[in-house]
Order: structure tokens, then sequence, then C-alpha cells
């Protein structure tokens, strides 16, 4: 069974075969567990600090993970990074366009002004995905300048 685990960073772990949801939860909480200090004479001088597990990770169904708020962070960082990528390869297929255009003797101030728009690009994406509640929104926005 594929039991996922949604990680406070948002990011998603996909049980398997690996063990159980619960078992994985457990080390992941012993592991971020601050110990207990104690002094020369082996007194208890700060208490262990365990972690409550819901602050760790928690199991989560597919549903549940499309609105999680720690996955939608993580989902619209991601999104903004592919929108990124495709921004900059328009731009470079646009840097192309204008070297022809100008070796050909044509004015790119249309070129200019799609580039212009594309530099433009990641605040308005921010703000858009910023809006967005749920991750399939996220994954389906793609800005109007990369259509």
């Amino acid at each position: 069974m594929n039991e996922q685990i949604l990680n406070a960073n948002g990011t998603l772990t996909m049980v398997g075969d690996a063990g159980s949801a619960v078992g994985i939860i457990a080390g992941r909480v012993a592991a971020a567990t601050v110990p207990a200090t104690y002094d020369a004479e082996g007194n208890e001088v700060t208490p262990a600090v365990v972690p409550d597990a819901a602050d760790v990770a928690v199991e989560i169904t597919g549903a549940a993970l499309k609105t999680h708020a720690w996955r939608l962070p993580a989902a619209k960082v991601e999104r903004l990074a592919e929108i990124r990528a495709a921004r900059d390869a328009k731009l470079e297929a646009l840097d192309v366009d204008a070297l022809i255009a100008w070796e050909n003797g044509d004015d790119p101030a249309a070129i200019r002004t799609q580039k212009q728009a594309l530099r433009d690009l990641p605040p308005v994406a921010e703000a858009a995905l910023a809006a967005l509640t749920d991750t399939d929104a996220i994954a389906a926005y793609l800005p109007a300048e990369l259509q």
C-alpha cells in the first residue's frame, strides 16, 4: 500500500514497502527530539523536548494533500520555479528572434515588448499563485505570456 506522509516543509514521502507511516513518523519525532541536559552530578538541568508528531509529519490522503497548509507554499514555490524556467527559455528564443530581426534590418520593438513582459512576469505570477488554494489550480496556472 502506498501511504503518504506530508513533511512539515511541504515535501511528500511515499511509504510503499519501506515500513509503516506511523513508524516513519515516530522515527522523525525521535530524530527531532532535543535531548535532556545534565549537570556534572547527573541531575537533569533541562528536560528533553519531544515535538508533537503533528508538528513533524502527518499521514495524509491525496484529497487532503491538495489543500493542506504545509503543502500549498511548497507547491507554489515549485510552480514558480517551473514558470521561471519556461520564461527563461522563451527569453532565449526571443534573443535569437531579435538578432534575426536586427540582421534583416527589421525593427525588433515588438520583440522588446514581449521580452519586457516576460521579465515582469515573476511578481505577477507570485501574486496569482498566492491567491490559489489547492494544488490542482497551482499546477494548472500558466501566465498568458507563456501560452
